[in-house]
């Protein structure tokens, strides 16, 4: 893997960077971060820009985040209601998911910046609930700064030695799963409590 993504940066630089995370905005898997990470390895060796490879990853990921959230608002919804039995989601769990994230939508796109399949279908659940565009284009914008700067210093750091740096990739996957699960039990708890004052 590590070999086939080195030569497609040879090949294609900067912009299969942005593309990978555009087409993960999309719904499509791609190894976004692990492109952009072996890039600012090859970063620390000389071979590109740092600066090239976290401004393609920054506009990469916003692009990316930006049109998950425009499929999710045009088509999402239809979907969901013409598909939504088999997914066991009706319009209930609609309503709730549009409640969340009009109170806690800014921080569920910031955070699933760094993990995985989340990074893919927060963006487009987003706009299937109809997050406002100017709140959801805010937190958008600061998960892809920072995810960016993330991705691009462990490459750049530990880009000599390919073994290390994919463990502290591990590493903040991990620590990115632990806040999202800490912050899910904490609104569990908060709301639990509110509903049993009220």
């Amino acid at each position: 893997m590590t070999h086939t993504i080195a030569d497609l940066l040879g090949r294609y630089g900067y912009a299969i960077v942005a593309l990978f995370f555009v087409a993960e905005g999309c719904g499509i898997p791609a190894p976004a971060v692990t492109t952009m990470v072996i890039a600012s390895a090859l970063a620390s060796r000389g071979t590109m820009s740092i600066w090239g490879v976290g401004v393609a990853g920054l506009v990469g990921g916003a692009l990316g985040g930006m049109a998950g959230y425009v499929i999710g608002a045009q088509g999402g919804t239809r979907l969901l209601r013409k598909y939504g039995r088999k997914l066991h989601v009706d319009e209930q769990r609609l309503a709730r998911a549009h409640r969340f994230f009009e109170r806690r939508g800014l921080w569920a796109v910031f955070i699933c910046r760094f993990i995985g399949f989340v990074r893919i279908v927060v963006p487009m659940f987003a706009g299937i609930a109809h997050m406002p565009l100017a709140k959801f284009s805010v937190a958008n914008a600061a998960g892809a700064i920072v995810a960016a700067a993330t991705y691009c210093t462990l490459g750049y750091v530990f880009g000599r030695d390919l073994g290390a740096l994919e463990g502290h990739i591990a590493e903040t996957t991990l620590v990115g799963v632990g806040l999202v699960v800490v912050w899910l039990v904490y609104t569990l708890v908060r709301s639990r409590r509110r509903a049993a004052t009220g």
